[in-house]
């Protein structure tokens, strides 16, 4: 069974990939599966206190997902001002000031999540997604648009987010039987030894990237059609 929440973003998104640098941070069309089950856990342990999040954190974890992205994709590019803190010690000001890279997502259209999930897991898992109000980056907000439903078969132009990764020495994940077409993204995932103690910030245990954190290559149904030194549009195929 899969059951589908329809979202419509109401501000634009940006969500830096990790594999860029803070200075150079190029946006992610849309949340990574590890932004998205980290949400869920959020909501989780907000309305239900921390004993219930480690519980939830299970069945999450094992949650299979996929997307229909929105129809249109408009990427803007610009140089803005930041403030980074001072590394040199005698330096008379803590920050100092400088440029940096950004990127912001305008979607339009509405962005389907489709989850597959046991029965026992609908009521909790509905009620979840019901009280997410932004994915990745704070400021990233989203609205849901009607309540979730469910559906035996996963529907047309859906596109599951599991993907080829390379875990230490071996390659992992589900590659694509047949020839897909649209664009490449590397996006972050929970993995498999991930647990509850690492994923809390208020903890000693740190995630490693490759093992707790895997990034995983996604192909996502979009063409370029137009772009400039400012801005890039894409469109859903």
């Amino acid at each position: 069974m899969w059951l589908i929440a329809e979202y419509r973003p109401v501000t634009l998104f940006s969500f830096r990939s990790g594999m860029a640098t803070s200075s150079g941070a190029k946006t992610l069309f849309l949340p990574t599966p590890f932004a998205i089950r980290t949400a869920l856990l959020d909501v989780a342990i907000r309305t239900n206190g921390l004993a219930a999040g480690q519980t939830a954190f299970t069945w999450i974890k094992q949650l299979a997902i996929a997307v229909r992205p929105p129809e249109r994709v408009v990427v803007t590019n610009l140089f803005a001002k930041i403030l980074k803190p001072a590394r040199d010690a005698e330096s008379a000001e803590a920050m100092n000031r400088t440029i940096a890279f950004r990127e912001y997502a305008q979607l339009e259209g509405t962005l389907n999540f489709a989850f597959r999930l046991s029965e026992e897991q609908e009521g909790e898992l509905i009620t979840l997604l019901t009280q997410v109000n932004y994915f990745g980056k704070r400021g990233s907000f989203f609205q849901l648009v009607a309540p979730p439903h469910k559906v035996e078969e996963l529907p047309d132009g859906f596109v599951l987010m599991d993907g080829v990764y390379i875990q230490g020495t071996q390659v992992s994940g589900q590659g694509a039987r047949t020839f897909v077409a649209g664009l490449i993204q590397m996006m972050d995932d929970w993995g498999e030894s991930l647990t509850f103690a690492k994923a809390n910030i208020y903890t000693d245990e740190k995630i490693v990237v490759g093992k707790d954190r895997v990034r995983k290559s996604i192909v996502l149904p979009y063409r370029l059609l137009r772009s400039s030194k400012s801005f890039s549009y894409y469109e859903r195929i």
